[in-house]
């Protein structure tokens, strides 16, 4: 071995190392409703999809006919709707303690429902 050669050698390996990591997920996303909020968000967008259009998409849950899913980041829900009585009514729920069902029940009005989605940040203060 030349001294050249030991040369190249000897500065390689005081180059450091290269490494290919996958990138890292922040643990905020895991302890967030993200990933509930698109999921109801696409189950709903799956049944408008094939549902026959003279019926209502609805989120059913916690005993309401919800027409609209407020997301509060990163956490909290807003389901709002109509109870069984068919009075307005609204439920304020952590991420983990959803249990939704997606139906499609024959319109109650002239104009199809379908639940809406927003989102929201937490207000400090």
């Amino acid at each position: 071995m030349n001294t050249n050669d030991l040369s190249k050698s000897f500065q390689s390996l005081l180059r450091p190392p290269t490494f290919n990591l996958p990138k890292i997920t922040p643990i905020s996303h895991w302890l967030s409703g993200d990933a509930a909020f698109v999921a109801l968000k696409q189950a709903v967008d799956e049944l408008v999809a094939c549902a026959p259009k003279d019926h209502d998409v609805l989120i059913q849950a916690f005993n309401i006919s919800v027409r609209e899913i407020r997301y509060i980041e990163p956490h909290t829900f807003l389901f709002s709707g109509f109870n069984q009585e068919g009075h307005h009514t609204a439920v304020v729920a952590h991420y983990s303690q959803v249990v939704a069902h997606i139906v499609y029940l024959p319109k109650q009005g002239p104009e199809r429902v379908i639940t809406g989605f927003s989102r929201q940040r937490e207000e400090n203060g």
